[in-house]
Formats: structure tokens, sequence, C-alpha cells
């Protein structure tokens, strides 16, 4: 079950945008936006926190993203829910999302689409090949990519507005390249330098994500604490190539006395996707986002998948030694649809995306207030390359695994206010499910003073003074699990973020 939603979910996010600057210039967020997704508190040192990290442009640009990233998870949701059809990719570009479809879109499609624009710009445009006839294309491709390591070409990737497909070949010079076979779908070269493993550095820490953990002395970063739902078992989610299966893990070593802090044995990994689960029974739900020797972290409420366009950060030992903070700037560009299924993206300041020494360690994005999301462990870099694999693919490796956050929950909730004026505003909330499918709904919150709710849409609403319900329309009863439903609606009264949710009586992140 884990695998064949995992199959379904790469072929939706696979691919490479429309070009390399497509993306790059600013985003805009919706008048006052106020994103806030799961709800928590930063940790601060000396009043820092991860927002006071990351250059305002870049932070302003990420937080902008909020409600595309809702919208595009709810076409997600009902691309998945589907056969493939005309679908050729997804991805945030600029102030908006765009899904390139093949032909006249469905009707399940064209209702997920209206609902996101409610959420977020949301522009539809052809395609000229399906992500279905690309996948075919390329299986013809990489045996011959891949037979010969010496040679130019190391990946085949697919173009997220399916316009084709690209092999990627490295610079270096004499370097042969191999003779391509006719697949009946545009092909085109494109030159990028081949990517390695991050490792070999020291960190020191507790078991929060960031700190530095090896064998003895350090070799990598540990990505996230996290804890398998079903069985409460706690890990640090790291990087495979960072050693092997069955040997114990140690922060703090000390080189004189050949000792250090134990904090468990490596019990399993995913060799093709470069991710593994060392035991711990007390997984952290914080990560370090500072520099190498100060206590500044954030908060993890929870994970979210990526999509081409979205910015993201990563918190590895080394950087942060040069750094004095996270990396970030952090394009996704597209995901491989081959076995790695790994995540390549770019520094746009065209800095070093990655160090020897940052392999495990945490890829995510930002919330308004400080928290943030996994969505990643680092895997490799070259120059402002950045490669990372997917928080979701972990967790169809390993189960249903997911953050090691204060409040363990199978929902979480994003609200946004995507516009307000003098007596009033407009808020979108977004519904994610990490639990099993939920067949109806209800979602409730206490407003915090006295707004009330004008409008609605996609929902049926009840409020009796602060109090609010919202439960499902006939048409959106069903969340996937992974899935996300959208609603929102209009309020007089000062703009406001309520907490806590609860969905079905579940208490919310």
């Amino acid at each position: 079950m884990k695998r064949t939603r995992k199959a379904t979910l790469r072929s939706v996010v696979a691919g490479v945008l429309i070009g390399a600057t497509v993306l790059v210039g600013p985003l805009t967020a919706p008048s006052n936006a106020a994103p806030s997704q799961p709800f928590g508190t930063s940790t601060a040192e000396n009043g820092r926190s991860v927002l006071d990290l990351i250059p305002a442009q870049t932070r302003d640009r990420m937080l902008a993203q909020a409600p595309l990233v809702d919208a595009a998870n709810v076409i997600r949701t009902a691309v998945d829910a589907g056969a493939p059809r005309g679908y050729a990719g997804i991805g945030l570009v600029d102030d908006h999302v765009t899904l390139w479809w093949k032909g006249a879109l469905p009707s399940d499609i064209a209702v997920a689409v209206s609902t996101a624009r409610r959420t977020a710009p949301v522009e539809v445009v052809e395609a000229t090949y399906t992500r279905s006839e690309l996948k075919k294309a390329a299986a013809k491709l990489a045996p011959v990519v891949d037979a010969d390591p010496t040679d130019a070409a190391h990946a085949v990737r697919l173009r997220t507005d399916g316009s084709g497909i690209e092999v990627v070949v490295d610079s270096t010079a004499g370097t042969k390249r191999p003779t391509l076979p006719a697949t009946g779908v545009s092909t085109r070269t494109v030159v990028r330098d081949r990517m390695i493993e991050r490792s070999r550095y020291n960190d020191s820490a507790p078991y929060d994500g960031g700190i530095g953990i090896g064998l003895t002395t350090y070799a990598c970063t540990a990505g996230f604490g996290v804890r398998n739902h079903t069985t409460s078992t706690g890990y640090l989610l790291t990087a495979e190539h960072c050693g092997p299966i069955g040997q114990p893990w140690h922060v703090a070593w000390n080189t004189t006395s050949n000792t250090g802090t134990l904090v468990g044995y490596s019990v399993a990994s995913n060799d093709d996707h470069d991710t593994m689960l060392v035991s711990t029974s007390s997984p952290g739900d914080h990560i370090y986002v500072g520099g190498q020797n100060d206590e500044v972290r954030a908060q993890v409420t929870g994970w979210t998948e990526v999509f081409p366009g979205q910015l993201l950060c990563q918190s590895g030992y080394t950087s942060a030694g040069e750094l004095g903070g996270p990396v970030c700037n952090l394009r996704v560009d597209f995901h491989y649809d081959d076995i790695e299924d790994l995540v390549e993206a770019t520094q746009l300041d065209d800095d070093e995306a990655a160090r020897g020494g940052d392999s495990g360690g945490p890829v995510y994005s930002v919330n308004a207030n400080g928290t943030v999301l996994a969505a990643g462990t680092t895997t490799r870099s070259a120059g402002p390359g950045f490669g990372f694999q997917d928080f979701a693919t972990a967790r169809d490796d390993y189960g249903d695994i997911r953050p090691a956050t204060t409040l363990v929950s199978t929902c979480r909730v994003s609200y946004v206010v995507t516009n307000s004026w003098g007596t009033g505003f407009t808020a979108s909330v977004t519904v994610y499910n990490d639990g099993p499918a939920v067949n109806g709904w209800s979602l409730g919150w206490t407003f915090p003073g006295s707004q009330l709710i004008q409008g609605h849409w996609n929902g049926v609403f009840q409020q009796t003074a602060a109090a609010v319900s919202v439960a499902n329309e006939n048409f959106n009863a069903n969340i996937p699990t992974g899935g996300a439903v959208s609603f929102g609606f209009t309020a007089d009264g000062s703009p406001t973020t309520p907490a806590p949710f609860t969905l079905n009586g579940t208490t919310c992140n």
C-alpha cells in the first residue's frame, strides 16, 4: 500500500521546470498575507530565531509560498486519486501555481483547480506530453545513460512542463557522450556537474536534528527526530551512506578518552534512497538552525510535500560552522523519476548548497511563526547544485514515521489570511491528513475575539459565539492518507490566527 502511494506521488511531482530562470523573480504574497502553517513556537537564543538568520528577501519569498503550497497540495490530492490521464506536472511559478495538462481537464481535476484558486492563483497550461508518455520514453534512455559510469551522461530527468526529456551530462572536457536511442519524445542534453555525497565532519548536541553523529569521530548530521506512529518507537533520520547497519552512533565523542554519548544503533536503511534510521529513545522535536556553537533552534511542527519552485533551507553542521546559520534560497527543480527518487534543487545565489559533513542533515520549509516543516535530508551537492531525499519517500520506506512533534497528531492545519481591510478579512484553511483515510470530517476552532463569519465556501459552517465548526460538503468528504482539502471564509473583525484546531475531535498541529 505504501509503495503504491509512493509510485503515484513520484509521478505527480517529478520533473524539471521550464528553464533555469523561470522562478527567479520575486514572489508576491496576497494582500496582507499572514501565512501560518502548523502552530508552535521557535526556540531562540538571545532573541534570535530561524527567521532572523534568513536574508529578509529570501525569507519573505519563502513565507509568501505558503498559500501556493496549499493550493498545489489540493490539486495533487485530486491527481493522486485518479488515473494519470493528461497529467504532466505541477509547480510553483513566481506568484502562482501552474498545472501542466495534455488535453481537456477532467471534471474532478477542474473542481480541484477551482477549489485551489480560492487559496492562490492557479494557471493551467497545455502540455506537449503526459507524464506517462515521458516515463515510457525515459525507460528507453536510462539503461543507455547508466551503462557506462565513466562517460559524460549521468541522469535522465522529465520536464515538469511536459515538453520533453533532459539527459544531464557533466562538463569534464573530452568526456564521451553515449549515443541515445530514438524515443519519439523531444530529448535534449543539459550540462550540470555530478553531485557528490556529503559527509566526514564533526558535530555536537543532544538528539535534535542538525546535530553531528558518528560511529566514533563524527561523520554526518542528523536530519530529524522521528517516531513510528503505530509503535511510538523513536529514531533519528539521516543519510544511509554515513555508515553501516548495526553500528553504534555517538555524539560528543572525545578523541582523547575514546568515549562519547551513545545515541543508538542504526537499525534500518534504504541504499537507493540514501536514508537511514538510528534508534533512540529520545528523538527531539527541534532542529538546530544557527552556528556550530549556539543554541538557536526551530520547532518542527510537521512535514511537507515538496514541489518544483518551492524554496527551502538546509542546516548541516559544516555549513553552520562556515555561515553561522542555514543555507536557504534552495529552489526545488525536479524529482528524479528513477530508483533513487532524488530531489534536486539549486542555490539561487550561486553559493555552495552544502559541504562535507552536511549529509543527512535537515532540509525544511519555514513558517511565519519561526517553526519549520520537515522536507527531507541532505544527500549530495556540487557547487549550487543540491540533492536531497524528500520526507514523503522516507515515510514510504519506513512505514508511518512522522516528525517527533510536541503534539503527536494525525492532522495539521494551514491557516492563511489572504486579504484584509478595515473591518474584516478573508482566510483560506487547508487540512492535511497524516493518518488513515477520512470519510466525513469536521474541523473546529475558537476565535480569540469577536470575529464573525459572513461568507464561506467548500464547507458547511456553524458558529456559536466564538466557536466555529466546519463540516465537509458532499464532494470533499474524503481526505486520503497524505491528502489535503481546502475551504475558506470571509469574516468581520480583526485578522486572526486561531488555535488549536480539532479534526473529528483530534487536536491538529
